[in-house]
């Protein structure tokens, strides 16, 4: 049988300058997100390069502030990495999409496994 796209595709998270601030106000685990958009673009370019290097293809998600919060209200649920992750894992395309686990953090010794 013969692998499909889906087997390897990752879905990340990303970002547009002009929502990070907002976004980045009302998470709740904001200590741990890089408060500069600049800072967290290249960290989440080295993160899409890791994956490209595996033979992994990275599906971007953009996430929206509005929708976003909508859909966490919707599901009852704080604005964390997690529930960031668990969205794009919802809004990519095509079935077997995984987020790997997949986040930007302030440290970037808090990477992923796939900046490893």
């Amino acid at each position: 049988m013969k692998p499909t796209v889906e087997a390897y595709t990752v879905a990340l998270p990303w970002y547009e300058r002009e929502d990070v601030q907002r976004l980045w106000e009302l998470a709740h685990d904001r200590d741990d997100m890089p408060g500069n958009y600049d800072v967290w673009r290249a960290a989440a370019v080295r993160v899409v390069n890791a994956w490209l290097a595996r033979g992994r293809a990275p599906q971007i998600v953009t996430i929206k502030p509005d929708k976003f919060l909508a859909w966490l209200e919707d599901k009852g649920l704080p604005n964390t990495a997690a529930t960031r992750l668990k969205y794009v894992e919802e809004k990519a395309s095509g079935a077997g999409s995984e987020t790997g686990g997949v986040g930007i953090a302030a440290d970037p010794r808090a990477l992923s496994k796939a900046d490893a």
